[in-house]
């Protein structure tokens, strides 16, 4: 059985191994202090790295996460084209009586958006699409999956306390480098990195102009989402954000 340290480290390579991806690094070493190490355009790099869960206050709300499984379920009962779907509920009270009729505003939105050649809906201009359980829906229109998958957004995009927890979340890490550098094993590292994985169920929009830590003492932070499969970057969206 596998430790609790073993299943962290695991997890880390995991997540890390999406910026991996996009740098194209295949050759990396997974420590402590920092957490990897690696070369990268001719430097050696130390690389530290962290979560971040912008909206887990309102998907944890009534338990939320199960109330999500059970649209899902509905959703995937459907014959339509199964991809990944954005959306935000105007409640989470009574998500076991509502999750039926929430599935089924979902599936006739995303119908409407397919046939109106169009993938995002808004309470405010909905495109002759009257949203009532929801506020705002929306898909990912480049791939097809085995089942739906659903992340839930708050109002489009992250608000003032959500950057106040992200610049919480780096200004914890930024801590840990002045130990760093004092460490002799750490004395070849020319640049400390640091990535802040948002998980897959997470949806935000971090415009590069308001990140909250442009003075931060990594020289680079990139934020993570799986999501994107890290294929480029998204326009100061997740995907990958290089902030300095």
């Amino acid at each position: 059985m596998m430790s609790k340290d073993d299943i962290k480290s695991e997890v880390e390579k995991r997540e890390a191994g999406f910026l991996f991806k996009h740098l194209g690094v295949e050759i990396y070493h997974k420590c402590e202090s920092p957490d990897f190490i690696f070369d990268y355009e001719e430097k050696h790099i130390g690389l530290e790295h962290t979560q971040w869960f912008p909206n887990g206050s309102t998907i944890d709300n009534n338990k939320w996460r199960e109330i999500e499984r059970m649209i899902q379920n509905e959703l995937d009962k459907s014959c339509l084209p199964k991809r990944f779907i954005i959306y935000t509920a105007k409640t989470h009270q009574d998500g076991k009586k509502n999750y039926k009729g929430i599935a089924e505003e979902i599936l006739n939105g995303y119908r409407f958006m397919l046939n109106n050649n169009i993938n995002r809906l808004n309470e405010s201009d909905h495109d002759g699409f009257k949203l009532e359980k929801l506020s705002y829906l929306s898909f990912f229109p480049d791939r097809t999956f085995d089942h739906f998958s659903l992340s839930e957004m708050q109002g489009g995009g992250v608000n003032e306390k959500d950057l106040t927890t992200l610049k919480e979340t780096v200004v914890k890490k930024e801590k840990k480098l002045t130990e760093y550098r004092k460490k002799p094993k750490n004395n070849d590292i020319q640049e400390y990195w640091l990535s802040v994985y948002i998980p897959l169920q997470e949806f935000c929009i971090v415009d590069g102009d308001r990140a909250p830590f442009n003075n931060s003492s990594y020289d680079r932070i990139y934020l993570v989402n799986s999501r994107f499969h890290l294929a480029k970057y998204q326009d100061n969206r997740l995907g990958v954000i290089r902030l300095k």
